[in-house]
């Protein structure tokens, strides 16, 4: 395996909580209105928190995700926590020497800093966020930006370990392969 990148949301650390909490924050803020944030979550398909807001307000998409992300990233709010074996995974791996990166559709400054508060940010020699490509999962684009950061010399044997369909389909497009965390 030449590398192995990694989905952060709900394969790495518990965060469908929070997650779901904040959207029916920025929901309630925005819209006026309370909604059930799961049902919300799954009406959006696999898409990005943008793609989301998008949907919900046009082009004033951005009240939304400024509303979700000052709740997400309040002081003072508890860092999620990795799944558990989580860390023993890593740290074999890191040990065996394969190259790892995150690949996840969260802005990267909020992903490295959950990254760091579970202690798990020293596994990963890059973290690839929304805000580093123009297109996201299940595009290729993020796959590739964390393959070149890794150097990998051979991204056909490299793997992305996710929990949903746009992680699936982003390997596939890229052309390598999946394993389904669930």
């Amino acid at each position: 395996m030449s590398a192995i990148l990694w989905d952060l949301d709900d394969t790495l650390l518990q965060t469908l909580p929070a997650r779901m909490a904040s959207l029916a924050h920025a929901h309630q803020v925005v819209l006026g209105e309370s909604v059930d944030p799961v049902e919300l979550w799954r009406s959006n398909r696999g898409g990005t928190l943008e793609d989301l807001a998008r949907r919900l307000l046009g082009d004033d998409y951005q009240r939304f995700t400024r509303a979700y992300r000052e709740h997400y990233y309040a002081p003072g709010r508890p860092a999620p926590r990795p799944f558990e074996g989580v860390e023993a995974v890593l740290r074999s791996l890191h040990a065996a020497g394969i190259p790892m990166a995150v690949v996840t559709s969260k802005v990267s400054y909020g992903a490295v800093e959950e990254l760091e508060a579970a202690g798990l940010l020293r596994y990963f020699r890059a973290v690839i966020g929304f805000d580093d490509t123009e297109r996201h999962k299940p595009d290729p684009e993020p796959v590739y930006a964390a393959l070149d950061r890794l150097l990998a010399d051979y991204p056909d044997r490299a793997v992305i370990v996710g929990d949903s369909p746009a992680d699936i389909w982003a390997a596939r497009n890229a052309g390598i392969r999946s394993v389904a965390a669930l």
